[in-house]
């Protein structure tokens, strides 16, 4: 059976509320208990779609539940959405300034948020990249706290969307891609770029997307005595051929460039460093991951 949590966290970063996220992983590990994760996930989307039509009678949040892309608005390049701020209106990545200057500040803001979302509400890309921290409570603030301070044009939005607001940064998942479409068939990227979820749901099980869509309609072959999951995650396609890679650790590492393929630095990232216990923020400072503070 395929890790539950794994599926869990990954229909989370899709934007899936954690309680139906960890339903539908449990349904779907019961009914297919095997090995081979694209059949798993394949499984998991149809138990997603059943879920979200039994729930979308009595829910006004149904329309973040659905594996299929529900774009609010239009695609723009994630250049054009991030950098001339002309979907914002507000103050541009250039300009705009975090309303606190260190973690205690930062705690009494985020103290002071709204606590009511639209009833229309849809959750925005840069949620969903960082839902682990945001819903990690007191001993991920500082991880939060990292990112506001590192993405100040996201703190507005952020503070808006708790008052009632819909955010004007992205929904779809458009700006979470790490795959690059140019390096794809022709007709498979033009099917992700109108599948972005399904894009997504690939590279969560570290499958490469190329391969896995092939896979699913019977066009690529798997070596005689390899494991089906293994091997997708393993391998890349390229127009030369299939090459080994480790998915895994390509992915992990990979950022999110969106669909355009320009968004490398839309997301200004932390990392943490085991060796010496510390965040290490995109222009490679460390910080202390308790107090917040940066080290000498």
């Amino acid at each position: 059976m395929l890790d539950i949590s794994k599926a869990t966290n990954m229909l989370t970063s899709l934007g899936v509320s954690s309680t139906l996220a960890a339903k539908v992983a449990e349904r779907t590990a019961q009914s297919q208990g095997g090995t081979d994760a694209l059949a798993f996930l394949k499984e998991l989307q149809t138990t997603l779609k059943e879920f979200s039509s039994e729930s979308a009678a009595g829910s006004s949040t149904a329309s973040t539940t659905s594996t299929t892309t529900a774009s609010t608005k239009p695609y723009q390049s994630t250049s054009a959405l991030y950098k001339t701020g002309t979907e914002t209106g507000e103050a541009t990545e250039s300009t705009a300034k975090a309303p606190f200057n260190n973690l205690t500040e930062f705690r009494a803001w985020e103290k002071g948020l709204g606590d009511t979302l639209a009833e229309d509400y849809e959750v925005p890309d840069y949620v969903r990249m960082i839902s682990t921290s945001l819903g990690g409570g007191d001993e991920a603030v500082v991880s939060r706290y990292m990112f506001f301070k590192n993405n100040p044009e996201f703190a507005a939005d952020y503070a808006a969307i708790r008052s009632g607001e819909l955010s004007k940064f992205p929904t779809d998942g458009s700006t979470l891609v790490k795959s690059d479409l140019s390096t794809m068939p022709t007709e498979t990227a033009a099917y992700y770029k109108g599948h972005t979820a399904e894009l997504l749901a690939a590279e969560g099980f570290n499958m490469d997307p190329t391969l896995a869509k092939m896979r699913m309609e019977g066009k690529v072959e798997i070596p005689e005595g390899a494991n089906p999951s293994e091997w997708l995650m393993s391998n890349k396609w390229t127009a030369n051929g299939i090459v080994a890679q480790d998915n895994r650790t390509v992915f992990a590492h990979a950022p999110y460039i969106g669909l355009d393929g320009k968004g490398s630095d839309t997301y200004r990232r932390t990392t943490y460093d085991a060796t010496t216990n510390s965040i290490i923020d995109h222009e490679g400072v460390a910080y202390d991951p308790v107090t917040g503070e940066a080290k000498a």
